[in-house]
């Protein structure tokens, strides 16, 4: 699995036509089939950063959906409209699952 967490900080008056240009992007990429998420919200701090939160089934897909005409298209939007970009990539190539009912199993005292 790969992860992506970016901040995204828009020049300033520009978050709302950044948020705009990046819609179609984001469904692109929702639809490719190595996305297991592409999600994204505002920094609560900062109203001209947006936090941008990525999984790709691996490093492959990843490197796919890079390659995809639809980000392609948007480097141009992303230079025009963002002042900086901080990224941290991760890999993991042992994802453990949990899944956990607690209400047909409710969980005993908490063991870490």
């Amino acid at each position: 699995m790969k992860f992506i967490t970016g901040w995204l900080t828009c020049r300033q008056g520009t978050r709302e036509e950044f948020l705009l240009v990046m819609e179609p992007h984001v469904a692109s990429t929702r639809n490719e089939s190595g996305c297991v998420f592409f999600e994204y919200h505002w920094h609560k701090d900062d109203e001209d950063v947006v936090v941008l939160i990525e999984g790709f089934r691996d490093a492959e897909a990843h490197e796919f959906h890079r390659r995809t005409p639809h980000m392609i298209a948007m480097q141009a939007d992303v230079r025009r409209l963002l002042a900086k970009l901080s990224i941290i990539e991760t890999r993991s190539d042992d994802v453990a699952r949990y899944d956990l009912d607690f209400i047909t199993n409710p969980p005993g005292p908490y063991c870490p």
